[in-house]
């Protein structure tokens, strides 16, 4: 399979995935895939994010990113914490009472790394972890 169309079949089948798994409200029948990306955010920058950071991710208002942040807290799956380094910042980070929920979601990333697991050496898996790193990389430039 040529590179392009193996980078296209990844991007449908993740969206795909991730649509699917909305439908069947693995995690709340009221949070919407707009939230989900959100908390995909909040999840990942394990406790570093900050709404204002969001916001220049997202290149969206900060008060756009507040609503959103203040209905993922009374849902129950964000928690905000003072940052020890900055008082007027808050760090944003998923409720542990969530994680559950929110990992039976993240089920398909678990499988499909004990399968690289087990198919490839570690070399591989390292080279494959650079070339996920150029990806990302030139997804925040192309937004930069």
């Amino acid at each position: 399979m040529e590179l392009r169309r193996a980078l296209d079949s990844f991007y449908y089948s993740t969206a795909l995935c991730d649509l699917r798994l909305m439908n069947r409200q693995f995690i709340d029948e009221n949070i919407t895939y707009n939230s989900l990306l959100y908390l995909e955010l909040i999840y990942a920058m394990d406790g570093r994010l900050t709404a204002s950071k969001i916001a220049e991710m997202l290149c969206v208002s900060k008060p756009a990113v507040t609503l959103k942040i203040n209905e993922l807290i009374r849902q129950g799956l964000v928690v905000k914490t003072p940052d020890p380094k900055d008082r007027r910042q808050n760090l944003l980070s998923i409720n542990e009472e969530a994680v559950p929920n929110y990992k039976i979601y993240k089920k398909q990333d678990s499988l499909a790394v004990k399968k690289i697991a087990e198919m490839f050496s570690e070399e591989d898996i390292e080279k494959f972890c650079q070339m996920l790193n150029v990806l990302s990389d030139v997804n925040f430039s192309v937004l930069g």
